[in-house]
């Protein structure tokens, strides 16, 4: 199934469970007020080492107190947020009995953003392996799930001391890598190649059959390069793209400068006023959130014609708007009047293009014309 809308708004029920991890946090991680008082600048120091000072952040940090506090407290929340927004529009549906194995699993922030964003599956029996090299943040996550819960979830949950690749009994019919890459020093490297292919290897020796894979990190150059490696060896090993991907060609996206990369922005409507007001008190913004994600599944073959809508719109010549956007034809421009938008970043449609469509001479993208939204 092709996943029309990849971040709808959260729907009502949900946006109130997410306004209760407030007090669950205060319930289950209680600060005194010393500590409080502190959070500010430590949710300042931990976003400035985790986006700016990488090379300074311990390979363990979330095993300093102060640096896992302003963790639970800032960026599980909004990664909560971010990934319940992604889950929602993939419609991720686990059956009785499933498994999913959680890799780089930190404070337990998958399984928290499903239990959050799918309540249908709160009542299933799920088998739900945690896997990180720091025990400490798995067991607080765990402790704030059941809190959630109000008490033992019906999931069994595994905590697994270990790192992406160990040996693990289970076969996922889930396997999921969240903010998992980026940790990773071969992402960094130029030649992402040969690591990408053992990273394929990797998950596919740790899928159930027709099980899923689903790597979702932040929506930075860098990310998108190492996915659309990862997305190369995949196709090879026949683990094709379901989403964000509308076709099973190359990746029009690469990540190399200057061309765009395949991530995609979406608004912070919805997110709780606690979160919001901690936000502001350290002095940081969210007006919108970024991601970049690939799910991919055993010989899955997308629709025909379909096209997806990447970056946010911009102004064109000649009176006209562009954005963005993925379609078997490669990178595609979609075009559209001023005054009117073009797709929400990660909407898909069905689209006909013309039989000798221009290109746009800056970027070479096949040139769509879309009769766009109604702002």
């Amino acid at each position: 199934m092709f996943p029309e809308n990849l971040f709808p708004p959260l729907p009502p029920a949900v946006r109130k469970d997410m306004a209760d991890l407030g007090p669950a946090l205060d319930a289950v991680l209680p600060l005194k007020a010393r500590h409080r008082a502190d959070l500010p600048g430590n949710i300042r120091l931990l976003s400035s080492l985790l986006t700016e000072d990488r090379d300074d952040l311990g390979r363990d940090y979330m095993g300093d107190p102060r640096t896992l506090s302003a963790y639970l407290r800032y960026f599980l929340p909004w990664n909560l947020y971010r990934l319940g927004r992604l889950f929602t529009g993939l419609s991720l549906d686990l059956s009785e009995g499933a498994t999913l194995v959680d890799y780089g699993s930190g404070p337990l922030t998958v399984p928290l953003a499903l239990w959050l964003s799918r309540p249908e599956l709160r009542s299933r029996r799920l088998n739900v392996v945690c896997v990180d090299r720091t025990p400490k943040p798995m067991r607080s996550g765990l402790d704030l799930l059941r809190k959630l819960a109000g008490g033992e979830p019906p999931w069994k949950i595994t905590l697994v001391k270990g790192a992406l690749g160990m040996h693990l009994r289970e076969r996922a019919d889930l396997l999921v890598l969240a903010n998992t890459l980026n940790e990773l020093a071969w992402t960094r490297r130029p030649d992402l190649d040969e690591d990408a292919a053992r990273l394929a290897a990797t998950l596919q020796k740790g899928l159930a059959p027709g099980g899923r894979a689903l790597l979702v990190e932040p929506g930075t150059r860098e990310a998108g390069r190492a996915l659309s490696a990862l997305r190369g060896a995949c196709l090879e090993l026949g683990l094709h793209p379901q989403a964000p991907c509308p076709h099973l060609r190359r990746c029009p996206m690469p990540g190399r400068e200057p061309a765009p990369w395949c991530h995609f922005n979406f608004d912070t409507t919805g997110a709780p006023e606690w979160l919001v007001r901690l936000t502001a008190k350290a002095d940081l913004t969210k007006r919108n959130l970024s991601l970049s994600f690939l799910l991919l599944t055993q010989g899955f073959e997308p629709e025909p014609n379909r096209v997806r809508g990447v970056s946010e719109a911009f102004d064109l010549p000649l009176g006209f708007r562009g954005q963005y956007a993925c379609s078997a034809q490669g990178l595609t421009l979609l075009r559209f009047p001023t005054g009117e938008r073009g797709l929400p970043p990660g909407r898909g449609i069905t689209a006909t293009f013309p039989d000798q469509p221009e290109r746009d001479r800056k970027s070479g993208a096949v040139i769509l014309p879309l009769p766009g939204v109604r702002s």
